[in-house]
């Protein structure tokens, strides 16, 4: 027996609550324009549709306009949420997917570049000098 038209052989992911695109997890450093001016955040993670961020300032409100920069990214959005630190930002126009995908890239090489710091200045602070051994 073949299946009905409406069935499915492979069944498909259904999209569920809130979000229509994912989303990566970025925690990079970014700027806000607000309308009492410039504060930098933290970009926590983006998608095509738009972000959620970490501000030290004071927050804006619920259907503030405000332009995200980040790692070459400049994109205008309204607060939909806030909560403590953080706000949510919905993009005005949906970012295009190579956009997410080159802030994503930026996020990687500052993660592996401060790993190499750490490797090249070796020590923590918190570990003392190295002690010298001598020579056999």
């Amino acid at each position: 027996m073949s299946p009905q038209p409406s069935q499915s052989i492979i069944p498909m992911p259904r999209i569920t609550g809130r979000r229509a695109t994912p989303r990566v997890r970025l925690f990079i450093p970014a700027t806000v324009l607000l309308l009492h001016g410039k504060e930098n955040c933290l970009l926590d993670d983006l998608s095509q549709a738009g972000a959620r961020v970490t501000i030290a300032a004071r927050l804006p409100g619920v259907g503030a306009g405000v332009v995200l920069e980040a790692a070459g990214l400049d994109v205008f959005g309204t607060v939909v949420w806030s909560q403590g630190a953080r706000f949510g930002i919905q993009f005005e126009e949906p970012l295009p997917l190579h956009e997410v995908v080159n802030v994503r890239h930026h996020a990687d090489a500052r993660a592996r570049q401060e790993a190499a710091n750490v490797q090249r200045h070796g020590r923590s602070p918190l570990q003392g000098r190295p002690r010298l051994r001598p020579f056999s």
